[in-house]
C-alpha cells in the first residue's frame, strides 16, 4: 500500500481540515493522496499524528521502509 492509498483509507476529515492540523497545503495533501508527489518522512509523521495513526521506520542508511500502522 502506498501512502496515497493509506491516506484515502484512513482520513476521517476534509483535506482543508487536515491542512489546518498539519500546516501542509491542501493541494500538497491532494497530491499525496493521488500519489502525484512522494511524501517526506517529516510530512508523513505530521499527517499520521493528525489522523491518529502510527508509522514505523525500518532500515539502514541506504534503504528505508515506512510501515503505516492501520
Amino acid at each position: 500500500m502506498d501512502f496515497g492509498e493509506f491516506l484515502r483509507l484512513n482520513r476521517k476529515t476534509s483535506l482543508y481540515e487536515l491542512s489546518k492540523m498539519t500546516g501542509i497545503s491542501r493541494q500538497q495533501l491532494s497530491n499525496y493522496e493521488q500519489s502525484k508527489s512522494e511524501i517526506t518522512i517529516h510530512n508523513a509523521k505530521l499527517i499520521c499524528k493528525a489522523i491518529g495513526k502510527d508509522f514505523l521506520i525500518e532500515g539502514g542508511e541506504k534503504q528505508c521502509t515506512i510501515n503505516f500502522l492501520l
